[in-house]
């Protein structure tokens, strides 16, 4: 009943729209026009995609430029609109003096050779008095059309084209059959290829980026033989327009349907561009062209923090395995933004500063220099992703900035601080240790996300094996971590801890591996240089603050049978736990750990049977072979988490 309702309401208000703006001269109704598009404007929140639209294209457009063209082409409609329901009164010396031509000469003699052709336009300038300036002209012209859901509506619109001798069919089949007898019979069929395809669309490149378009108009050409004209009506200034018809596409026929439809297609989409580029303002912006790219651009907010970083490139590389099996593939430009404030008390503003700023934040990035870096906000202001990643509270904010300019999907690793725990993201992978109230859309996770896949381990066991005195003598791996805020391991923590191990490799008749974190205090890192550097079962003692080898992690998993870890790092138990390889973890007999921290342990401990052992202990659930692996779990897990991924897509 609603639907009937908007089309017998629309229909009513259109005819009585028509009588005004029909007494009025074309220039005060063009006025009025371009005053209901600017209100249109400020009004109608579509303005957002029409801003994100231009961003995506001209990236190196500042945002006053994308501002001005999105309120222009606002204007645009309004004034294009007020043209339609004029066009009855519209006469061939109207024509003449508000029309200009060019390419006509060429057209006009392949109109009247009876060779049949094709007009493919696009929602440019205003495209529907195109078709309505060849009637008056006496050439007569079928369209294809989409219909519309609103029948009184769409049967309103139409007779607007069939009074000046313009035919209008659907898209059905008796409307392709009537466009195939209207070329066969040496007429001239007009048609718009510019915006998405569909899923039976043809894959084409659109300013750098894969997206569908229309494959009827090549393909009919193609099936039928005819020539191509791209033709646009452009907008001069006024009420003034060009009616340009460019030189017939050269047409590539190599006998491969699909292929020839692809690079026919490509070859218009590029002349598309062209004229966009010149007129930004004249096109149909308003609807999502890139939301079923395979071209999707990544943006991860890095804090500096490694644990948080390798969480995103974590979630990001899930993104890239779930996008490659898909036809075509998905293909990911990844960039990452190191965000850097001012100083504690600009990151401390802005945190209660963006809360208000968020919902204003489109075209208004610059409001947020006096918090970030000149060359941190340089980058800012230039990304522009469809998914943007970060982990940790303090970025959450500029999550949120960012997708609300761009309008791409917000990505967030762990819980953030109030009040954007509140806050709607598109996806928040929160860890079962972080208690609270948890954003809308919350996946619970066991822990920290790991990107430690096979491949990784497998190429990075490699890597490191040369540098091994015999690889295959290695049983464990330990990885020490460090201080954390009140937690503060002692050496003689360390030194009983490296004592287990050496006494669990012996009883296990082989050798074992050492790194510490860029958190292990340099006491500590002296000691274990001192201890191991010469040891017999040691083969590899690496100091994390001094060799940053990306391999050394994931090898020293990869060749080991166990993996023990200190209780303070939750990313590193976490990574170890994903490696499906057996997992000790190791306290450090003192206390001073968040909370959160041994929530997660006892987690890791019930429900995955990951043993969390007190030092003195270490040996004998190595030596027995205790150690567990949560393969299977973390298998559904990341399972689950790619299903969230690729929905997001």
């Amino acid at each position: 009943m609603l639907d009937l309702f908007l089309d017998w309401a629309g229909y009513w208000l259109l005819r009585l729209l028509t009588v005004v703006f029909q007494r009025l001269s074309l220039e005060r109704g063009l006025a009025v026009g371009r005053i209901l598009g600017g209100w249109a404007y400020c009004l109608i929140p579509r303005r957002r995609v029409v801003y994100t639209n231009l961003k995506a294209a001209f990236p190196e457009s500042s945002a006053l430029e994308r501002k001005c063209w999105t309120k222009n082409s606002f204007q645009h409609l309004g004034m294009m609109a007020v043209e339609i329901l004029r066009s009855p009164k519209l006469t061939p010396e109207d024509l003449e003096r508000l029309v200009q031509t060019r390419g006509y000469e060429d057209y006009i003699k392949r109109y009247e050779s009876g060779e049949g052709l094709i007009l493919l336009t696009a929602h440019l300038g205003n495209w529907e008095l195109s078709q309505i300036v060849e009637g008056l002209r006496g050439r007569l012209m079928t369209v294809l059309a989409r219909r519309q859901k609103m029948k009184r509506l769409d049967a309103f619109l139409n007779s607007f084209r069939q009074n000046l001798g313009t035919l209008s069919v659907g898209k059905e089949k008796g409307g392709i059959r009537d466009l195939i007898r209207t070329l066969r019979e040496g007429g001239c069929v007009g048609m718009l290829g510019d915006q998405a395809g569909g899923n039976d669309g043809v894959w084409v490149r659109f300013f750098g980026r894969l997206v569908t378009a229309p494959r009827g108009p090549l393909a009919l050409a193609l099936k039928t033989g005819v020539s191509v004209y791209p033709t646009f009506f452009i907008r001069r200034h006024g009420p003034y327009h060009e009616l340009v018809f460019e030189p017939p596409l050269e047409l590539v026929r190599t006998g491969d349907w699909e292929k020839d439809i692809t690079v026919n297609t490509q070859k218009y989409i590029d002349r598309l561009e062209s004229y966009l580029t010149r007129f930004p303002s004249q096109w149909l912006w308003g609807h999502k062209r890139w939301k079923k790219t395979r071209t999707k651009r990544i943006t991860i907010l890095s804090d500096g923090k490694p644990g948080h970083v390798k969480q995103s490139e974590a979630l990001v590389k899930e993104w890239l395995e779930t996008g490659k099996d898909k036809n075509p593939p998905y293909e990911f430009q990844v960039e990452k933004v190191e965000v850097r404030f001012r100083g504690p008390w600009s990151k401390r503003l802005f945190h209660l500063f963006a809360f208000f700023f968020i919902p204003w934040a489109q075209g208004r990035l610059s409001w947020l220099r006096p918090f970030f870096t000149d060359e941190c906000m340089k980058k800012i202001e230039k990304t522009n992703p469809d998914l943007i990643v970060s982990a940790g509270a303090s970025l959450a904010p500029l999550n949120l900035c960012l997708s609300r300019e761009n309008l791409g999907k917000s990505v967030i690793l762990m819980k953030p601080s109030f009040p954007y725990n509140l806050s709607r993201y598109d996806l928040a992978l929160i860890p079962f240790h972080d208690r609270g109230l948890l954003p809308p859309r919350s996946v619970r996770v066991q822990g920290a996300l790991s990107g430690m896949d096979s491949n990784t381990l497998e190429a990075s066991g490699r890597v490191l094996a040369h540098t091994l005195r015999d690889p295959k003598k290695v049983r464990i791996s330990f990885f020490l971590g460090g201080e954390t805020r009140n937690f503060k391991p002692s050496l003689s923590d360390v030194e009983s801890i490296l004592s287990e191990i050496e006494q669990a490799s012996q009883r296990l008749g082989g050798d074992f591996l050492v790194t510490t974190s860029r958190r292990t205090p340099e006491p500590i890192n002296q000691f274990i240089r001192s201890q191991l550097g010469s040891h017999p079962r040691c083969q590899l003692c690496v100091i994390g603050s001094e060799d940053g080898r990306p391999e050394v992690v994931p090898g020293m998993m990869a060749l080991a049978d166990f993996l023990v870890v200190t209780e303070d790092s939750l990313s590193m138990i976490s990574e170890a736990i994903s490696s499906s390889k057996p997992v000790v973890v190791v306290k450090m007999g003192v206390d001073g750990l968040p909370k959160k921290h041994y929530r997660f342990q006892e987690l890791v401990e019930k429900e995955l049977g990951i043993p969390v052992v007190e030092t003195k202990r270490l040996c004998d659930v190595l030596s027995k072979r205790e150690a567990k692996s949560a393969a299977a779990h973390f298998s559904q897990e990341r399972a689950r988490i790619r299903e969230k991924l690729e929905s997001l897509l």
